[in-house]
């Protein structure tokens, strides 16, 4: 009996996306950061151009400060290559900026024994802008 074939097969579907209007000014920002006032929710960060509350429409734009307090945490000692945006431990982040209502997910990638819920943070700016949340490379914490 003649052994199995065997064929290994990559397939891609490179594609380009669309940010839209309201994540494309969020993104294209440069050192400032936006929300947007919704029904039932306030200012939410990254915003969505709608209420999830009730489906209206995103109102006026607000500046956000680009420090906040943590609301969670999640500390990832042995990151995977590949997945993780850091090779060597960092945590996952909820950030409430001053001004906004909602968190926004990130990283720190210092200080790990010092994060605790409630501590002070401020965005790290990456000094090479893509056009993406990685802009704001991490979050640091505030003495």
């Amino acid at each position: 009996m003649p052994a199995p074939m065997r064929l290994d097969v990559v397939s891609e579907f490179p594609y380009k996306h669309s940010t839209g209007e309201v994540i494309g000014r969020f993104l294209r920002e440069q050192k400032r950061i936006w929300g947007q006032r919704v029904a039932g929710q306030g200012v939410v960060v990254p915003p969505l151009g709608y209420s999830e509350a009730d489906g209206s429409a995103g109102g006026e734009w607000v500046e956000v400060k680009p420090t906040g307090v943590l609301t969670a945490v999640a500390i990832v000692r042995e990151p995977i290559a590949g997945l993780h945006p850091f090779d060597r431990p960092f945590a996952f982040v909820l950030v409430k900026l001053d001004g906004a209502d909602t968190a926004l997910a990130h990283v720190v990638r210092d200080d790990l024994d010092r994060l605790r819920v409630g501590a002070r943070v401020e965005a790290v700016w990456a000094v090479e802008r893509r056009g993406t949340i990685r802009d704001i490379e991490c979050f640091r914490l505030l003495a």
